[in-house]
């Protein structure tokens, strides 16, 4: 029964949303990692949480399908697990800036235009709504 239902949101996102399906995501999430790891930037703050890349990389494609694709399948905090980075690290505006340039170069490279501009348009709002959230309770912490 999981298989009907994969095969069919890939056909109606293939036909009436973005021509994106789970199998771009998983590529496009796995790729974009790996670059992510590697970054002088953003690496550092991955290692320091000790993040399990074989449990995260399936819970970043739950979040992009149902961001994406509509599929309901994340159900977690996307603010809160992001907010708990801080705990390891100090996070500055210059990590949320690399990490939407990253996202955007990756996508382009492994997505349809039309499909990565889309997606691409989504996570820069993501980013936005994180960067603010952050970055203003990080103010708020700090003038206590």
């Amino acid at each position: 029964m999981k298989l009907k239902y994969d095969l069919l949101i890939i056909y109606i996102s293939e036909l009436f949303m973005t021509g994106l399906n789970k199998i771009h995501i998983e590529n496009l999430a796995t790729h974009f990692y790996r670059k992510v790891r590697k970054d002088e930037v953003l690496g550092s703050i991955f290692d320091k949480a000790q993040v399990d890349w074989n449990e995260h990389i399936p819970r970043l494609c739950q979040f992009w399908n149902s961001v994406m694709l509509k599929t309901n399948e994340y159900h977690g905090n996307t603010y809160q697990k992001h907010l708990l980075l801080k705990q390891f690290t100090p996070i500055e505006e210059q990590h949320f800036i690399r990490w939407l340039n990253l996202f955007r170069n990756e996508t382009l490279h492994h997505l349809p235009v039309e499909s990565a501009q889309k997606i691409i348009y989504r996570a820069s709002l993501i980013e936005e709504s994180l960067r603010f959230g952050i970055l203003s309770q990080k103010k708020e912490v700090e003038t206590c």
